[in-house]
């Protein structure tokens, strides 16, 4: 292979696909070649439509990165293709918060092996399986619960699909998109509403928002019960989320929590790790009721034509996947 090909976002509204030069293997890295990447879009289109913080990602980004130019995605999944060092053996399917392209040369830290059986399009959701499981256990989610998730992307399902494998006794989904609400039911959601089907009662034990529209936020608290829990999965970015926190807010004594991936909560620190949720990530894989949140695979040739229709029309896809 003599020239890779590597997805770049150059500005707002820009994406390119460029040649790239392979990379000379050093000792302690491995080189792998990919298989498949998933766009994570709630974040990939804040950064397509130039509505990102700076810094836009400091959990990936070096210290004083620059937003554009810059390579990203954290979603690739692809195959060891020569070692120098290390515990991964060429032929190895392996799932990395790596950028979208065709190959890295990379430590075997910064890879997971992936279990034999899953394929590797269903491998992309491993990222935000992780996202996932870090907002049910940030909301506090028990047997019994009764759990409402606002937002059908593939984080509020995923997040809604593990509530009832965490006990909750109902699970419902407010979502204006119809393939979305499908994908739900599909995944074991008990019902799955228009927003303007809401219940009107403030009867649910948790909130998940993760819609990415911060004017939700404010829904998501309306039908939170006495005590409830609102746990915000969503990234607005810049955006601002405008608030009413007086009256019932107060009243009803409610919780409003942030979830995010990079650290596990407080009350799983002591006997989790990173690696150990990766762990449970690679079982839940194994579900091939996931599939159900999976586009057509697109050609990774055709990336700057699916984002700029993604950004037209963001509710028409799901898990977007390129195949390599």
């Amino acid at each position: 292979m003599s020239a890779l090909r590597e997805l770049w976002f150059t500005a707002p509204g820009s994406v390119q696909l460029r040649a790239g030069t392979p990379a000379a293997l050093v000792d302690g890295q491995v080189r792998v070649r990919a298989l498949t990447s998933g766009i994570s879009q709630g974040t990939e289109l804040l950064l397509l439509r130039g509505e990102g913080p700076t810094p836009f990602d400091p959990s990936l980004d070096a210290p004083g990165a620059a937003t554009y130019p810059r390579r990203y995605g954290y979603a690739w999944v692809g195959q060891i293709a020569e070692a120098r060092g290390g515990v991964l053996a060429p032929g190895t399917r392996v799932f990395g918060l790596l950028a979208h392209g065709d190959e890295h040369c990379v430590p075997p830290s910064a890879l997971r092996p992936l279990p034999d059986g899953v394929p590797a399009e269903r491998a992309v959701l491993a990222a935000n399986l992780e996202t996932a499981v870090n907002v049910v256990w940030d909301a506090g989610v028990a047997l019994g619960d009764d759990v409402l998730v606002i937002g059908g992307g593939v984080v509020g399902l995923l997040s809604g699909y593990l509530a009832r494998l965490s006990g909750a006794s109902r699970v419902r989904l407010l979502e204006p998109a119809p393939r979305r609400r499908a994908a739900a039911l599909a995944l074991g959601f008990d019902a799955a509403l228009e927003p303007e089907q809401a219940p009107s009662g403030a009867d649910a034990d948790v909130v998940i928002e993760a819609s990415g529209r911060p004017e939700c936020l404010t829904a998501a608290l309306g039908h939170a019960r006495q005590e409830g829990v609102v746990t915000v999965a969503s990234f607005y970015g810049q955006r601002v989320a405008p608030l009413a926190l007086g009256g019932e807010f107060h009243r009803r004594r409610l919780t409003l929590r942030a979830s995010q991936v990079s650290h596990l909560p407080p009350a799983k620190a002591a006997h989790w790790s990173l690696s150990r949720r990766f762990e449970l990530v690679s079982r839940l894989l194994g579900d091939a009721r996931l599939d159900a949140l999976l586009d057509r695979p697109v050609a990774f040739d055709e990336a700057p034509a699916l984002y700029q229709h993604l950004a037209s029309a963001p509710t028409e896809l799901l898990q977007c996947v390129f195949r390599y």
